[in-house]
C-alpha cells in the first residue's frame, strides 16, 4: 500500500461541520482509493501517524465533547498542559510562534505563550510576529517570571512570495532585525510592509533564518512544481545566512504535504541545509481555530466563506498567497505531541534545542542615552532655572532658594538636566507661537519646573512633594507631562523632529484592541451574518459590554434582554468574541508619548509610520517603551483651545487682555462652583463634579483641586470624598492620632487625597525612603490579594512601632494607606487641572458669548457635546444665529453678542469646499443658491445638506423650495461653465410651502448637532404640561421626597459598578430649561432600562431626593416619549420597540 496523501480539512467549522481526516492511496491493484471519516480529537490522546486507512476502527466523535474537552484546555491550559507533558530531559523548543500582535493572525498573548511554554516544560520558546517586536518586551518579563528562556525574532513576508522567519542569535542581530523591521514598514506603503530579498543579505549578521514551513516561499514554489525557482531562493538564502540557515519542516495535514515533504527534504540534502521540525502556532487549542479563522477573515476583509479577502492588496505581479490555515493543526502542542507528530525524524525536534542554545538569554536592547541638551547641561539648567526663579519672585525667598538648590542636587546628581532642558526649550518655542501650555501630573510638584515656565503651580507656595515627582535613590525616570492646545500639539512634536532628527524621535505607539462592538461588527460580517442584524444588535451595546461579556449580558440587561434579538443566531459569535476579547487589533500614534535617542531609534525598536503624516511611531506601547526610553508627554488639552478662542475673541474688543493674567481673589468666581452652574467647563462640568462643589462650597483653588483629586480618577478612585465633605461641613468630627497625622492629613480633613500623602505618611512613620514608599504606593493600586495585604500590613506595623509609635498610631496609618486603593491624583495634578477650570470659569462669567463661541468651536471640549452647550448659552442669554452663506466663518463667532453658528458644524461640508466658500465671499457677497452653486462648486450633497440646515434662508426664505432648487443650480453651474450664458439670470424658485418650524429644528439638528432657536422639547411643552409633566429646571428645585412627571432627552448614561453588585443607572434628562441629574436603582432599571438605551425622547416618573444641597431626582418608572409631530426617524433612531406613548399610559 502507497499512501499518496493524507489531510485534515476545517470545512464548513461555522455551520457546525466537524473536522474530517482524509487519506487517499494506492491499493494493491494500483488503484487509487479514498477514505473519508471524522476526526479523533482529545486531550490526552492525538493521532499523528498515517492511520491504515483499510482500518474500521473510526468511530465518529462527537463535536460537542470535543468542544467541552478543549474549552476545559483554555479554561486551566497550564494544570491540563502540565499533565500531558512527560518527564525527563526536554527535545523539542517551539521556534515558530505567532501573538496577537501579528494582527489578525493569531489569538494567542505574548504572556500566554511564555505561561504555555512553562506548563509544557519547554526549556524555552520563541515568538516571531510578523514584522513585529511589539510584543518583545511583554513576552520576555513573562518569560523570566515563570523561568523559561525567551528566543526573539519576526516572521517577514518577502517580494517574491512566501514568509521566512529570523531568530536573534546575537545583540547584533537584534539590531539588524529592529532596522530591517523599519525599512520593510517605511519603504513600501504603509500597512503592506514586504521585504525584498537584498535587505536580507545586508542585514543577516546575527540572525537564524527558518525556511517558513507551508508559509515560506520554498514549499510554495515545490507545491507549483517549480523546483527551480525554489533551488535559487535556497541558494540565495545559504549565502546571507550560511550555517544559521535551517529548513523547516511543518506537519499540519495539508493536502500536498506528502509531496511537498519529499521535494522539500531532496532540496535541503541537495544543498547542505539542516532541517527542523516547526510551523506556525497560532492558537491555543484546536477549538480555537475558529476564532482565528474569523479573526483572519476579519482582518483581510473576507468572510469565512471566501479564501482570499480583499486586503492585503498586494504589488502587481506579486503572489496573492492565502494566508487560512487549512485545519487546526496550528495549536500550541505539548512535547509528547510534537513527538508522535515526529517520531520518524526525532532528530528534526533535537534540532531546535541546538537552535535554541545558540540564542542570547536577554535578547533585548540596551537602555540607548537621552540626547544631551549641550556640552554642560547641569550648570545650564541651573542658570535658566534661577533667571526663571528671578522673573517669579524678583528677590527669591530663602525658602525657595533652599528647595531649588535641593530639586536641581537631585536631578543633577541622577543625570536629568537634558530632560527638563528639551521641554524648556519646547515649551519657550511655544510661547513664541502663541500657543498656551501647562505641565500636569506630578511634574507640577517639582519648583524648577514652575520656575522653568513649564508648570502654571507654584510647588513653593503649596508646600508640594518633590520626592513623589524623582526620589533621590533613583527609583523612578521623570516623568514629564505638559498640555498644549489640541490643535497645535501637533505643532509640538514637529519641533522635536526638527530639532533632534527624524530617526532620533519617535510617538510611543498604541494599540487598539478588540472589544464588545467592534467585534459584533467585524467578526459578524466576517461570518457572513447579515449587516441590518449586526446593526441592530451593535447599537443596543453598552461600551461597558466586553466581546467576555456578550452573552451574560443579554441575560441582564434589559435593552438587549427585552430587545426580541433571537440569541441563538449569535451563539458563534459569542463563542468567539470570549477568546479576541481584549486582544489587540491594530497599532496607532499614542496621544502624547514622544521618546528622544541620542542613537537611531530603529536600532532599540522598528519604527513605522502612522496615519498622519511626518509622525514615525513605534512598535512598542507606553509601558514596553518606558523600559528603555525616557517618555516626554506633548499632551493635549481641550481647555487650553477655549481658553486661547476665548483670548482671541475678547481681544477684538480688549486687545490687553490675557487668559494667563486672570485675577482668582474676586469672590465672585466662586459662585458657580457653589451653585453648580459649571456646564462646559473644561475638567468641572460632569454631574458628579458639578455636585461634588456644590456640598464642598469650594472657595479657593486648593478646595477646588480637592474635588479634582476626589472625582475626577472616575468610580475607580481611591478618595473617600463623601466623609471629606461632611468633616469640611462640620457633619462629622476630624480627629488625629498623632500631630504628625495633622500635619501631613490637616489641609484634607484626616483623608487621603493625593498620591504624596501616602509617600509622606510611609516615610514619616515607617522610615521608607522616598523611592521605597513611591513603590509601595504602586503596588497597593495593582495588588488585591488578601496575602499581600497581610504581609504589608505586618511590615509596615512593625516598622512603625520600631520607630517608636504606639499600636494605634500604626494601626491608623495602615487604615489610611491601605484604604487608598485605586486610581489618585498626585496634588500637583488636581491643582493644575483645577487651575484650568478657574480660569474657564472666569471667562464665562465676563465674556460668555466669546467663551460659548470658543468653547462650541473646540469640541469636544469637556463632559457635553454642542447641543448641550448650545441650550447652556441660550438659558444664559445669548442668541444662536443659524448657518448663513454670507456671515458664517469657520469657526463659531460672535456677533453683537450672540453666537453664530460656523461652517465646521455642518455635516458633509469637505475642507475643499469650506475654502473655497471663504475665498469666494472675499471678493463679495453670494446673491443667491444659483450664485453660490456657481462659485462654490459644492456637489449636490453638500448644497443639499446647506440648504436643509438654513445656510441659504438668507437668500431664499422658504427652504424647501431652496432645496428644490439645488438640483437645478448643480445642473446649470455645468452648463454655464465657460459659455456665453453665463449672466443669464437665475430661475424663479417654485411656490411651495416650507417647512414648519418644528421641521426646521429637527433638520438642524439632524445637520448641526444643536438647536438655532429653541430645543426641541419646547415645542412639547404644551402638551407635557397638560398630562402634569414639569420642566427639568423646576424638578431640580423639588423638596426632598416631592412626585413629578418630567420629559426630556436621555443622555450621557453611565453604570458604574457598586459593592452589592445591584445596578445604579445615572443619567441626565435635558429640555430647554437645562440638565436635570437622574437616578435610576436596580428594580426600575431591570424593568424599564430598555427604554433609557432604545428611545431618545423618555418620560419620566419619580421623586426629589436632596443629597446635601444638591438636588437629584430618582426615577420610578420610564416609559418611551412619541413626540406629537415625529419627525422620520427622531423617536426611533436607536430602533425603540416600544410604540406607546407614556403620557397616555396608565398611571402607576
Amino acid at each position: 500500500m502507497e499512501i499518496l496523501a493524507h489531510w485534515i480539512e476545517a470545512g464548513e467549522w461555522w455551520a457546525g461541520a466537524q473536522e474530517r481526516e482524509f487519506v487517499r492511496w494506492l491499493d494493491e491493484r494500483g488503484i487509487p482509493q479514498l477514505r473519508e471519516r471524522p476526526v479523533r480529537r482529545s486531550a490526552d490522546a492525538f493521532f499523528s501517524v498515517v492511520p491504515d486507512p483499510r482500518s474500521d476502527s473510526a468511530q465518529t466523535v462527537d463535536y460537542s465533547q470535543w468542544k467541552r474537552e478543549h474549552r476545559a484546555l483554555k479554561s486551566d491550559a497550564e494544570a491540563l498542559l502540565s499533565r500531558l507533558s512527560e518527564g525527563g530531559p526536554r527535545e523539542f523548543v517551539p521556534l515558530h510562534v505567532l501573538s496577537s500582535y501579528s494582527f489578525g493572525r493569531s489569538t494567542l498573548t505574548p504572556e500566554q505563550v511564555a505561561a504555555l511554554a512553562r506548563a509544557a516544560g519547554y526549556p524555552a520558546v520563541a515568538l516571531v510576529d510578523r514584522f513585529s517586536l511589539a510584543g518583545a518586551v511583554q513576552f520576555c518579563k513573562s518569560c523570566v517570571t515563570v523561568g523559561v528562556k525567551p528566543i526573539l525574532g519576526a516572521t517577514l513576508e518577502l517580494e517574491v512570495g512566501g514568509e521566512i522567519v529570523l531568530l536573534v542569535a546575537s545583540k547584533e542581530g537584534y539590531r539588524n532585525l529592529s532596522r530591517l523591521i523599519t525599512r520593510c514598514h517605511r519603504e513600501h506603503e504603509r500597512l503592506l510592509p514586504l521585504c525584498k530579498m537584498s535587505w536580507l543579505e545586508e542585514f543577516a549578521e546575527g540572525l537564524i533564518c527558518l525556511t517558513g514551513g507551508h508559509n515560506g516561499p520554498l514549499n510554495r514554489l515545490l507545491a507549483l512544481r517549480e523546483e527551480e525557482r525554489a533551488a535559487e531562493v535556497l541558494r540565495f538564502l545559504h549565502r546571507c545566512f550560511e550555517e544559521r540557515l535551517f529548513v523547516e519542516i511543518e506537519r499540519t495535514f495539508t493536502p500536498w504535504e506528502v509531496a511537498v515533504y519529499h521535494r522539500l527534504r531532496t532540496l535541503a540534502q541537495d544543498h547542505g541545509a539542516p532541517c527542523v521540525a516547526g510551523g506556525p502556532i497560532l492558537h491555543l487549542a484546536p477549538s480555537d481555530f475558529p476564532a482565528q479563522d474569523a479573526l483572519l477573515c476579519a482582518e483581510t476583509l473576507g468572510t469565512v466563506e471566501e479564501l482570499v479577502g480583499r486586503k492585503p492588496q498586494r504589488p502587481d505581479g506579486a503572489p496573492n498567497v492565502p494566508l487560512r490555515s487549512w485545519n487546526a493543526e496550528r495549536y500550541f502542542r505539548t512535547e509528547s505531541e510534537w513527538k508522535r507528530l515526529f517520531q520518524d525524524e526525532p532528530e528534526l525536534l533535537r534540532q531546535t534545542l541546538r537552535i535554541a542554545e545558540v540564542c542570547p538569554d536577554d535578547p533585548l536592547p540596551d537602555r540607548p542615552a537621552f540626547p544631551r541638551f549641550c556640552d554642560r547641561p547641569e550648570a545650564a539648567l541651573r542658570e535658566v532655572v534661577f533667571h526663571g526663579a528671578k522673573e517669579r519672585y524678583g528677590e527669591i525667598p530663602f525658602e525657595v532658594k533652599s528647595r531649588l538648590n535641593l530639586e536641581l542636587a537631585t536631578i543633577c546628581h541622577l543625570g536629568f538636566a537634558s530632560h527638563f532642558l528639551a521641554f524648556w526649550e519646547a515649551c519657550n518655542w511655544a510661547r513664541e507661537q502663541g500657543i498656551l501650555f501647562s505641565a500636569r501630573g506630578s511634574a507640577v510638584d517639582s519648583a524648577v519646573a514652575w520656575c522653568l515656565g513649564l508648570s502654571r503651580i507654584d510647588a513653593a507656595r503649596h508646600n508640594l512633594h518633590f520626592d513623589r515627582f524623582l526620589p533621590l535613590d533613583g527609583s523612578k525616570r521623570p516623568d514629564i507631562d505638559v498640555d498644549f492646545e489640541a490643535e497645535r500639539r501637533e505643532e509640538v512634536r514637529q519641533f522635536f523632529v526638527r530639532r533632534y532628527g527624524a530617526d532620533r524621535t519617535a510617538t510611543v505607539g498604541a494599540f487598539a484592541t478588540w472589544q464588545g462592538r467592534g467585534i459584533v461588527r467585524a467578526i459578524g460580517k466576517a461570518l457572513a451574518i447579515p449587516e441590518a442584524a449586526l446593526d441592530c444588535l451593535a447599537k443596543r451595546l453598552h461600551g461597558s459590554v466586553t466581546g467576555a461579556s456578550l452573552r451574560r449580558a443579554f441575560r441582564e440587561r434589559p435593552e438587549l434582554r427585552d430587545s426580541g434579538i433571537p440569541v441563538e443566531r449569535f451563539e458563534l459569535l459569542f463563542e468567539i468574541a470570549s477568546v479576541l476579547d481584549g486582544l489587540p487589533r491594530h497599532l496607532g500614534a499614542h496621544s502624547s508619548g514622544v521618546v528622544l535617542s541620542e542613537t537611531p531609534i530603529c536600532e532599540v525598536v522598528p519604527v513605522q509610520d502612522s496615519a498622519r503624516e511626518g509622525v514615525p511611531i513605534l512598535q512598542w506601547d507606553k509601558y514596553s517603551a518606558k523600559r528603555f526610553f525616557d517618555k516626554l508627554d506633548v499632551l493635549c488639552l481641550r481647555g487650553h483651545d477655549v481658553l486661547k478662542g476665548t483670548q482671541l475673541r475678547v481681544r477684538e474688543t480688549t486687545p490687553e487682555f490675557s487668559v494667563l493674567d486672570l485675577s482668582m481673589e474676586d469672590p465672585a468666581v466662586w459662585e458657580p462652583f457653589q451653585n453648580g452652574d459649571l456646564i462646559g467647563i473644561p475638567q468641572s462640568a460632569s454631574p458628579a463634579m458639578r455636585q461634588a462643589h456644590v456640598r464642598l462650597g469650594t472657595s479657593n483653588l486648593h478646595e477646588a483641586s480637592l474635588i479634582q483629586a476626589g472625582i475626577r480618577p472616575g468610580v475607580g478612585g481611591a478618595v473617600k470624598l463623601n466623609t471629606l465633605i461632611r468633616r469640611k461641613r462640620g457633619l462629622e468630627p476630624c480627629t488625629f492620632e498623632h500631630p504628625l497625622l495633622e500635619k501631613i492629613l490637616g489641609m484634607t480633613y484626616g483623608i487621603v487625597v493625593f498620591q504624596e500623602q501616602v509617600d509622606q505618611l510611609l516615610e514619616t512613620f515607617c522610615g521608607y525612603t522616598p523611592g521605597e514608599a513611591e513603590e509601595i504606593r504602586e503596588e497597593f493600586q495593582r495588588r488585591r490579594s488578601s496575602e499581600w495585604d497581610q504581609e504589608m500590613k505586618e511590615r509596615i506595623l512593625s516598622r512603625a512601632k520600631e520607630n517608636g509609635f504606639s499600636e494605634k498610631v500604626a494601626g491608623a496609618v495602615w487604615d489610611l494607606v491601605s484604604g487608598f486603593r485605586g486610581y489618585g491624583f498626585a496634588q500637583g495634578h488636581a491643582l493644575a487641572f483645577a487651575d484650568i477650570s478657574i480660569r474657564s470659569v472666569y471667562c464665562m462669567q465676563r465674556y460668555p458669548a466669546e467663551y460659548f463661541a470658543a468653547l462650541l468651536s473646540s469640541q469636544p471640549a469637556g463632559y457635553y457635546g454642542p447641543g448641550t452647550l448650545a441650550n447652556e448659552a441660550r438659558n444664559k442669554g445669548i442668541p444662536i444665529l443659524p448657518l448663513d452663506v454670507n456671515a458664517s466663518q469657520e469657526r463659531f463667532a460672535v456677533e453683537n453678542g450672540a453666537i453664530r453658528v460656523g461652517w465646521m458644524q455642518l455635516h458633509n461640508l469637505s475642507a475643499p469646499t469650506l475654502r473655497r466658500i471663504v475665498e469666494e465671499r472675499s471678493r463679495g457677497a453670494f446673491r443667491s443658491l444659483f450664485d453660490f452653486a456657481e462659485r462654490v462648486r459644492a456637489s449636490v450633497d453638500e448644497l443639499e445638506c446647506m440648504a436643509l440646515a438654513g445656510a441659504f434662508d438668507s437668500l431664499h426664505p422658504n427652504r424647501r423650495a431652496t432645496l428644490w432648487c439645488v438640483g437645478e443650480a448643480s445642473r446649470l453651474r455645468r452648463e454655464r461653465a465657460g459659455s456665453l450664458w453665463e449672466e443669464l439670470p437665475d430661475p424663479d424658485l417654485p411656490t411651495v410651502s416650507d417647512f414648519s418650524a418644528y421641521e426646521k429644528a429637527v433638520l438642524e439638528r439632524a445637520l448641526l448637532d444643536l438647536d438655532i432657536r429653541q430645543h426641541l422639547m419646547a415645542f412639547e411643552r404644551e402638551r407635557i404640561q397638560k398630562h402634569g409633566g414639569i420642566p427639568c429646571r423646576e424638578a431640580a428645585r423639588l423638596e426632598d421626597g416631592e412626585r413629578a412627571l418630567v420629559v426630556g432627552l436621555a443622555m450621557r448614561l453611565r453604570f458604574p459598578p457598586t459593592a452589592s453588585g445591584r445596578r445604579v443607572v445615572f443619567f441626565d434628562l435635558e429640555d430647554e430649561t437645562g440638565l436635570l441629574n437622574v437616578t435610576v436603582f436596580d428594580e426600575t432599571y431591570r424593568r424599564d432600562g430598555h427604554t433609557i438605551i432604545t428611545c431618545p425622547f423618555v418620560t419620566l416618573r419619580g421623586y426629589a431626593q436632596d443629597r446635601e444641597g444638591h438636588t437629584a431626582f430618582v426615577a420610578t418608572h420610564i416609559y418611551p416619549y412619541q413626540m406629537a409631530i415625529d419627525p422620520d426617524g427622531l423617536a426611533q433612531k436607536a430602533g425603540a420597540v416600544h410604540a406607546e406613548d407614556f403620557l397616555t399610559a396608565r398611571r402607576r
